[in-house]
């Protein structure tokens, strides 16, 4: 399965019990089978809103693209991506005084937030997992154009379990055999800057491509431009969870 995230549907808002407001734009239509659904859709947290503890049942990632704020007790802000393993605590996340916009993605479909300690009695023993990256900043297109060919690399990975955090430099004119791995639940392509295209279809900044697990190796491409992508590896969903 591959998804393209370019299609944008419109803001919803939302509001919880708990103080919690934020706008929702989603990515991805659901798929027949519900529950083997991949999740890409953008989080626009108020300013000054918190989003308290919290856990869910599928393993996500989440990438901060604008605004600021703070993830526990860590500055956050654009390109900072945070892993979270399946019924694994983490935040608070607090929007600083303009905001904190994030995507979310996930290769399955989760039901949403689980407060703590509202849904305690939900909470599953078993092995727990996050991962705060560095903060990523967009290359200058002038150093991205100076390269001969594209330019990959781990920044962050986990053999044992198959997370990875990577960046992918593609200057003009090139293309890339990218190629998922068939040991993890998925791959997700976000682009951080230029544009990319995959079958004709062109992807810009904060949009994003899924590929599952074991899809045959696809071609993307970049013409007059450039393109800087964050590569981000799904771990499977831990066995004590299935």
């Amino acid at each position: 399965m591959i998804k393209i995230a370019n299609q944008e549907e419109a803001l919803s808002y939302h509001e919880q019990p708990n103080g919690l407001k934020y706008y929702r734009q989603d990515y991805f239509e659901r798929e027949i089978d519900d529950s083997r659904s991949p999740q890409s859709y953008l989080i626009k947290q108020l300013p000054n809103i918190t989003n308290p503890l919290h856990f869910h049942v599928q393993n996500q990632f989440q990438v901060f693209i604008e605004g600021s704020g703070y993830f526990g007790r860590h500055t956050i802000g654009p390109y900072i991506v945070h892993y979270a393993g399946a019924y694994t605590g983490y935040g608070p996340i607090v929007a600083g005084p303009l905001g904190l916009d994030y995507l979310t993605l996930r290769s399955m479909h989760d039901p949403g937030a689980k407060f703590l300690p509202e849904k305690k009695s939900q909470f599953i023993q078993g092995p727990k997992h996050h991962f705060t990256s560095r903060q990523f900043l967009p290359s200058t297109p002038q150093s991205i154009w100076g390269l001969k060919s594209p330019e990959f690399s781990w920044d962050h990975f986990e053999a044992d379990v198959g997370l990875g955090i990577g960046l992918l430099r593609m200057p003009s004119f090139t293309s890339y055999l990218v190629r998922p791995a068939d040991n993890v639940d998925g791959i997700f392509l976000v682009v951080i800057g230029g544009a990319v295209y995959i079958d004709g279809v062109v992807i810009g900044a904060k949009q994003n491509i899924f590929a599952s697990a074991k899809e045959k190796p696809f071609e993307i491409k970049v013409l007059d431009g450039y393109v800087e992508l964050l590569v981000l590896q799904m771990p499977l969903k831990e066995k004590t969870y299935q």
